[in-house]
């Protein structure tokens, strides 16, 4: 990537707060304009900057996802496309057997289906620039916490996808990179502990009875975590190094827990892991849990 990055676009979706926005600067500070998908006026507000544009991209929806393809073809400085950053998500962790099947269809509709259509949609202007997919996936992809069931499903998915994919492509010189954040301390997803309190306040007493301390320790471990993790802006700057590195590797972890927790979990036993697991759990059964959520990448 030698040539003159503002004769070059960048595509990052779910921009509006947090790592994208984050992202979405940074690759702007290099030079490139970014077309930074938001779904609300406010969010294009917020975001806008030079070389920040805002794009209305809400990845569930497929008009907006030909409306961006549009403006991509019709660039008026005809600026190759040089990386898509699947950027966008939702969090809503609850117990397996508590968490409405609605609320998991809606993860997998935003955390795999949407960037998927997305993928579809601007392979071709990738293929032509000989570009690069970078898929910000989870350290849950790899390590599914109690609670976390269908988020980490979706990112255990998009871990897949992402694997065929660079299969798929390698010989059409398109990389795909995927990115495994762990905590990272933004604003969409710091609602997520808030979320899983709300549903174990509304739990049946059998319910509470089998879920309520799981929920509440898990709540609090990594409400705890938050106080260390990794700054929105430091997670952006990294990611948006990947997206332009010459020669990236397959995957990149993003802070301390995620580059420990990924090899332990590849390597570890099951039920090792689970003790693992189940030991950092019991240390705050018993801690009430703050009403503040973590943003688990």
């Amino acid at each position: 990537m030698t040539q003159s990055h503002s004769k070059e676009l960048m595509v990052v979706s779910g921009a509006a707060t947090g790592i994208g926005a984050a992202t979405a600067h940074a690759l702007a500070s290099m030079g490139f304009h970014v077309l930074a998908g938001v779904r609300t006026g406010e969010e294009a507000d917020a975001v806008r900057a030079d070389g920040v544009e805002p794009v209305t991209l809400d990845i569930t929806v497929p008009q907006h996802i030909e409306a961006l393809a549009r403006r991509i073809a019709d660039d008026p400085g005809q600026r190759p496309l040089r990386a898509l950053v699947n950027n966008a998500g939702i969090e809503i962790n609850a117990p397996v057997e508590v968490l409405p099947l609605e609320l998991w269809r809606e993860q997998f509709e935003v955390n795999l289906f949407g960037h998927i259509a997305v993928v579809k949609q601007l392979l071709p202007f990738l293929r032509h620039s000989r570009g690069r997919i970078v898929n910000i996936s989870s350290v849950g992809g790899v390590a599914a916490l109690p609670i976390f069931g269908a988020y980490a499903g979706t990112k255990f998915a998009l871990e897949a996808a992402s694997d065929a994919l660079r299969r798929e492509v390698k010989a059409q010189g398109i990389q795909v990179v995927v990115v495994q954040p762990g905590g990272v301390r933004t604003e969409m997803a710091a609602h997520s502990g808030d979320i899983s309190l709300g549903f174990a306040d509304r739990m049946s007493p059998e319910h509470q009875r089998l879920y309520g301390g799981l929920v509440r320790s898990t709540v609090a471990s990594n409400t705890a975590f938050l106080k260390r993790a990794m700054p929105a802006e430091k997670a952006g700057a990294r990611i948006a190094e990947v997206a332009t590195k010459a020669r990236p590797r397959t995957r990149y972890t993003l802070g301390m827990d995620a580059a420990f927790t990924v090899p332990l979990a590849r390597h570890l036993p099951d039920r090792l892991m689970d003790r693992v697991l189940s030991a950092s759990h019991r240390s705050r059964r018993n801690t009430p849990a703050p009403r503040r959520g973590t943003d688990e990448g």
